[in-house]
């Protein structure tokens, strides 16, 4: 007599129950090793679709680790700030299209009176830019300290001679009573203009942020699944 029970299966019971402990920690370190992929691969893209794209536009993504309570990982742009604006700010209408957001050196000249609230600055003919092709950081807060625009009072031009002379140098440039941008006196007869007031500048989606992830989701998150259980069966995890 042919008599078949359950007892063979008791290996392969016990096989399952561990893979079913080890698969929260498996799924979060997968999710969290494709996530990072996908970072890498929208970093590479950003060089291909931006014009000589500096550190900060290169360095502006943040990676959320799945945990085993939250399987989710994500990736976006950092929204925190340090004396410069958030990523968000102006990533977003790269990624998503639309108009662009007022920049904290638009929001500290429009607090001042020197730009009027339709208006957004863009560099003029006269900037001087860096290997970029933007005007530099230090370029900037000297107008913004001349125009007594700095957010730190302290920073802004005082009462000593070298601030006074700042404070002459810059200037908003008037077409009769439109005002055009902000110039700068570098001699007795010379004027160059240095940022031009423009309507608010509007972008078409450039960074396939969302097309490029999905590929990379697609491509590798099984393989990174396998792998992670794998890992974790041999580790105990």
């Amino acid at each position: 007599m042919l008599s078949i029970n359950a007892k063979g299966f008791k290996a392969s019971a016990d096989h399952l129950k561990r893979i079913e402990r080890q698969m929260p920690f498996a799924t979060a370190l997968a999710l969290t090793r494709t996530a990072q992929l996908a970072k890498e691969e929208i970093e590479k893209d950003m060089c291909s679709v931006f014009d000589r794209p500096t550190r900060w536009t290169l360095n502006s993504l943040r990676l959320i680790p799945a945990k085993k309570d939250k399987l989710e990982a994500r990736v976006w742009m950092k929204d925190e700030s340090d004396k410069a604006a958030p990523a968000t700010r102006w990533l977003s209408p790269q990624v998503e299209g639309g108009a662009r957001q007022a920049k904290r050196s638009e929001a500290l000249l429009r607090k001042r009176g020197r730009l009027p609230a339709d208006r957004f600055i863009v560099p003029a003919r006269d900037a001087r830019l860096d290997r970029y092709g933007n005007l530099s950081r230090g370029q900037v807060q000297k107008i913004l300290s001349g125009m007594g625009a700095q957010f730190d009072a302290y920073q802004n031009s005082t009462t000593s001679r070298r601030s006074i002379g700042n404070r002459k140098r810059y200037f908003v440039m008037r077409r009769g009573s439109e005002l055009i941008g902000i110039a700068e006196r570098t001699g007795k007869r010379r004027i160059g203009l240095l940022l031009a007031y423009v309507g608010q500048p509007s972008y078409t989606q450039r960074l396939d942020f969302y097309g490029v992830g999905n590929r990379v989701v697609g491509q590798h998150l099984q393989a990174q699944l396998d792998k992670a259980l794998a890992e974790a069966l041999r580790g105990g995890r």
